[in-house]
């Protein structure tokens, strides 16, 4: 795409201003979100059902793998079969939620998801483990067109002023169905088995679908004309098979990245985060299990409830003390890293289950913090033209370094390094990423054409 096309799209970027929401940040205007906004309250309400059916699932799924192979490396393996293929089905993904109805994407996402989930059923015996990673595998490359097509249908449901709302609305979600779902897939595991956690999620992903089939389309925003003309002009000459594989939608996103420094930036960090989480992710399971010796997944539901008590709270502090303008998100940012370093030291050294909890707890709510700060300010700068692509390339680079934390994890977890020193050191890497981030704020500094170059 030419300069042409990108200046044309720029002019039309929303820049940082002073938001107003920075000192009026309350939980009367949150909520008034969801009840002035019926989509997004529908898409809300279907995340809140299928979100709370994937915790039961993770809690379910951990225990069974370590009950039938006994080792750390098998859930790190189950991770790694989440993260991965999201890595290679992103650029496609962020293609196609540029091109056709996202509901649909959604919709059609969660339907296979039904039937994935009810496969687990078959695992029984440690010879029959490798099903529980084929559904797995599978599962998160029908979940990598998902997420992309739901960040990017997201800004088009409120408006500019209520996103940092809504974001913060979506990230206590995940929070409180991860604590909530943690905490009653324990529960169901001691009283009606794993059996019924695999039916339960099954349902949840069938009641979701209902509810996002209410949704508008949610193609990407071609109304503007003129937009699309000076693009369409500013398009190289290429074969109709590239037209058809996306080849050249997918370098016009690559081409936005690379010219954006703030955009570069934020993927940057947030991918970097993944250095930190997916080692920890390997651990919870093995402190809960082993290390605290609360065994049939009470240690793992303890630990999880934990981190979504913590995920829940954070955003809110944040935004509350240091607002949802951009200056106050890259503060929360920098903020975010350095508890995060903190609190995983902290866990590593915690005697009990108990002080544990509450180390992680602080330290997910910098990683939601962390996670909720970047996807505002990036929102913020991102024309809904090449939204699918970015989430998309998001979502890809932070599965890249979270596979690479947990397969290093779980490698020398099983190898007899210590958890305890692998958890200080998953808090510890956390400076590198903080030290960039502070390098960065150099692009944020700048206006104007200086901010994309």
């Amino acid at each position: 795409m030419s300069g042409l096309a990108w200046a044309y799209i720029e002019s039309h970027r929303i820049e940082y201003k002073r938001d107003p929401l920075a000192a009026s940040f309350t939980i009367r205007r949150l909520f008034g979100v969801l009840r002035d906004n019926r989509d997004f309250r529908t898409l809300y309400a279907a995340n809140a059902v299928s979100q709370t059916g994937d915790w039961f699932n993770v809690v379910a799924l951990f225990s069974l793998l370590l009950e039938l192979t006994g080792k750390g490396e098998a859930v790190a393996l189950a991770l790694l079969t989440r993260f991965v293929p999201m890595f290679f089905a992103g650029p496609a993904a962020g293609v196609l939620a540029d091109r056709v109805s996202r509901r649909a994407i959604l919709v059609v996402s969660d339907l296979l998801r039904v039937a994935l989930v009810l496969c687990l059923l078959l695992v029984r015996r440690p010879d029959q483990v490798w099903i529980a990673y084929t559904v797995v595998t599978a599962h998160s490359i029908v979940s990598a067109f998902f997420e992309p097509a739901q960040q990017a249908m997201l800004p088009n449901l409120v408006s500019e002023a209520d996103y940092p709302l809504a974001a913060t609305l979506e990230n206590s979600l995940w929070a409180a169905t991860l604590a909530v779902g943690s905490a009653l897939g324990g529960v169901a595991l001691a009283l009606v088995g794993r059996d019924a956690a695999f039916v339960f999620d099954a349902f949840t992903f069938l009641g979701s679908a209902a509810l996002l089939a209410r949704l508008p389309p949610g193609h990407a925003n071609r109304a503007d004309k003129q937009a699309i003309e000076v693009v369409e002009e500013a398009r190289e000459p290429g074969s109709q098979i590239q037209n058809l594989l996306g080849l050249r939608d997918l370098r016009e996103g690559v081409r936005y990245v690379a010219s954006h420094r703030r955009v570069r930036a934020l993927l940057a960090v947030k991918a970097s985060f993944g250095l930190t989480l997916g080692g920890v992710l390997v651990l919870l399971a093995y402190f809960g299990e082993k290390v605290f010796a609360r065994g049939n997944g009470a240690g793992i539901a303890v630990l999880w409830t934990a981190r979504g008590v913590g995920s829940f709270a954070g955003p809110f502090a944040a935004f509350r003390l240091a607002g949802t303008d951009e200056r106050g998100l890259r503060r929360s940012i920098s903020g975010a890293f350095a508890l995060l370093a903190a609190c995983y030291v902290a866990f590593a050294l915690s005697p009990s289950i108990g002080y544990a909890a509450v180390a992680l707890a602080i330290a997910n709510g910098g990683g939601s913090i962390l996670w909720t700060s970047g996807s505002t300010l990036l929102q913020r700068l991102v024309p809904d033209a090449v939204r699918g692509r970015v989430a998309a390339a998001e979502l890809g680079g932070f599965m890249l370094t979270l596979s690479a934390s947990t397969l290093a994890t779980g490698v020398l977890l099983d190898r007899g390094v210590p958890p305890r020193a692998l958890m200080a050191a998953c808090g510890l890497v956390a400076l590198v990423p903080l030290a960039y981030w502070v390098f960065a704020q150099r692009a944020f500094q700048v206006t104007g054409r200086g901010a994309a170059e």
